[in-house]
């Protein structure tokens, strides 16, 4: 069958609509009902043409387009990169697709409809582990409808890409029940009830008030970022840098903040200057009597160090972390020994830190919470194209790990969200702009159900689809054998 036949059949509808809702979804243009669409379409497209390798090249063909477009400028000085990262995202889109069409019609109807919301789960999981963040998880595109999300703190934001994309295999599986018996399909109903005990429970969980005591985090930005956007030598001399950090923290310790938390690479230094940076914040920090995260860019003889460093309202160096998750290629004169995440317990509860690109790597967040996390400290440095997917997307890991999280940033966005994925700052500024903004935090996080089985959780998408694929097959087998039979 060629294009023209498709045109004929109308079945190109199905890719239009598909073609066009998913550009409007999970990416930089974001209509949140429109993720349940669009994977129907593709779906139903394949499955009206099964087992042909045209139907398949074309969807995958409009996926990668489809991510470009929706992708374009999430790198503001590079279209290649961008390009490059729809194609990235597009593939991960593809290969639920791609399994979906080799085993359906090969394994029995019931078991068929969990192939692909299966799929899609297992691939986004395990596209967290390659070095190029995975933006475009399903469950991202529902990111402020609260209610629903709270669902991730069950089972994590890979469970809730399995509820979104389970509607597009029940409805093309109704759909086909309809056609052949006229019968509506009851997995409709059963489906509307789960979309229902999801939403209650997101709402109950967000009824249950918090009576935890709370304290200030105040995020300010440092000398470095707003230099180097404007092309100017962002490596000052020292004196300047202490002039400012001196000025931030007496400001902080009159707002009555606890701690202070600079924004990513706050301040560039040589490493030989290094100590006396450190030391001179030791020294307010004691006396003020403020915990503060000091991020530093070290410029070495061949590389690059990208630093935070948490100083206790004791004086004392608790943690020198360096940023795990380096951008590729844009970070490429960086280097990182980090080999360990702590957290370490004090009078504000248990702190912990990461820096920007970390946040977009759940397994490696989930360790933290593990450890008791409470609040989670981001001194970050975005960008115009992607500063909402990065840092919006931080509720979802607030939700799953039950800790409290505030991130300092220039260009982007500065906020802060509680255990519930709740806002509690948000500033936004137009250009590099200093800022002092206050979030006011719960002391302690909360334990989640997702804290102890999101490893396993995540796996079972892998046993369950093995599963229903040998159990699928041989159910099918002995329904041709009765059909012999008769």
């Amino acid at each position: 069958m060629n294009l023209l036949e498709y045109i004929q059949e109308k079945k190109i509808f199905y890719l239009i609509v598909g073609f066009i809702f998913s550009i409007f979804s999970v990416g930089r243009f974001n209509f949140p009902l429109l993720i349940f669409v669009w994977p129907y379409c593709f779906l139903r497209f394949l499955h009206l043409n099964n087992k042909k390798l045209l139907p398949l090249i074309i969807v995958s063909v409009l996926l990668i387009l489809s991510n470009m477009i929706r992708w374009i400028g999430i790198y503001n000085k590079s279209i290649a990169i961008s390009f490059v990262a729809g194609l990235y995202f597009g593939v991960i889109n593809i290969i639920p697709y791609i399994i979906d069409d080799i085993i359906y019609n090969k394994i029995s109807n019931w078991a068929s409809i969990f192939v692909f919301p299966l799929m899609v789960s297992f691939v986004e999981y395990v596209f967290e582990f390659l070095p190029i963040a995975n933006y475009n998880v399903y469950a991202y595109a529902l990111r402020y409808d609260i209610q629903i999300i709270q669902i991730c703190s069950l089972f994590g934001s890979y469970f809730l890409s399995f509820i979104i994309t389970l509607f597009a295999s029940i409805v093309d599986y109704s759909y086909n029940l309809y056609k052949k018996e006229k019968k509506i399909s009851r997995l409709i109903f059963f489906y509307v009830i789960i979309i229902l005990i999801i939403t209650s429970f997101g709402s109950i969980r967000l009824l249950i008030p918090e009576k935890e005591e709370r304290y200030n985090i105040a995020a300010t930005l440092g000398s470095t970022q707003c230099l180097f956007d404007l092309g100017k030598d962002y490596i000052l001399p020292i004196n300047n840098y202490t002039n400012y950090i001196q000025n931030a923290i007496i400001k902080a310790n009159k707002s009555e903040a606890k701690v202070l938390l600079f924004a990513e690479e706050a301040f560039g230094v040589y490493a030989k200057d290094r100590t006396q940076i450190v030391d001179f914040t030791i020294k307010l920090a004691e006396k003020y009597n403020i915990f503060v995260v000091l991020s530093l860019c070290v410029a070495y003889d061949t590389v690059l160090k990208n630093l935070a460093i948490l100083i206790s309202n004791e004086g004392k160096v608790l943690y020198n972390y360096e940023k795990k998750n380096l951008i590729p290629i844009m970070e490429e004169l960086f280097h990182s020994n980090m080999t360990e995440i702590k957290t370490f317990d004090t009078d504000v509860g248990n702190l912990g830190l990461v820096i920007c690109y970390d946040i977009s790597f759940p397994d490696y967040l989930n360790q933290l919470s593990r450890l008791g996390l409470d609040t989670l400290l981001i001194p970050s440095w975005d960008w115009d194209g992607i500063t909402e997917a990065h840092s919006i997307n931080l509720r979802y890991r607030a939700i799953e790990n039950g800790f409290n999280t505030v991130k300092s940033t220039a260009h982007g966005i500065t906020l802060g969200f509680d255990y519930k994925g709740r806002f509690l700052s948000y500033y936004q500024p137009n250009e590099c702009q200093d800022h002092f903004i206050l979030t006011n935090v719960y002391k302690r996080g909360t334990k989640t159900l997702y804290l102890y089985i999101g490893n396993f959780f995540n796996y079972l998408y892998l046993i369950a689809f093995i599963i229903l694929v040998i159990i699928g097959r041989y159910t099918m087998n002995k329904e041709i054998e009765k059909i012999k039979i008769k």
